[in-house]
Order: C-alpha cells, then sequence, then structure tokens
C-alpha cells in the first residue's frame, strides 16, 4: 500500500526542498553508485536527491508517517 513520505534534502545545488510530502510512494531505493536517493511514486513519477557531500540521512518510521532527513 503506497504512504506518504516527508522528505527535507538538498535537490540541487542551493536547491534544498525543507518537509516537502510526496504522496503515493511506493518505494525508497539508495543508490550508492550514483550516490542519490530516488522515491518512487505510485504514477510513475521518480524524484532523485542527491547524496554528494551528504553527512547524515535519517530515516523515520511513526505509526504510517515516513520522514527522511538527508544533510
Amino acid at each position: 500500500m503506497p504512504s506518504s513520505v516527508t522528505i527535507t534534502a538538498d535537490t540541487g545545488p542551493a536547491v534544498q526542498n525543507t518537509s516537502i510530502v510526496l504522496s503515493d510512494v511506493k518505494a525508497v531505493h539508495f543508490d550508492l553508485v550514483a550516490r542519490a536517493l530516488q522515491v518512487n511514486q505510485s504514477a510513475g513519477v521518480i524524484k532523485e536527491y542527491d547524496l554528494v557531500g551528504v553527512t547524515t540521512v535519517t530515516f523515520s518510521i511513526s505509526g504510517a508517517d515516513y520522514t527522511i532527513t538527508i544533510s
């Protein structure tokens, strides 16, 4: 069953999503070769977040609420 995920992360140079909520998320994939986090939504939409220069990735689950913070 798809879920909602709240993400705070860089999407590019000097661009950051702060607590953006993505709905209908069916998968989260860490691509270590591409150094990216990919979030797959049910409609075939894939959001990608850069992991270059990242020191911490926090993935929290509370009940049915998922939160990812990349810093």
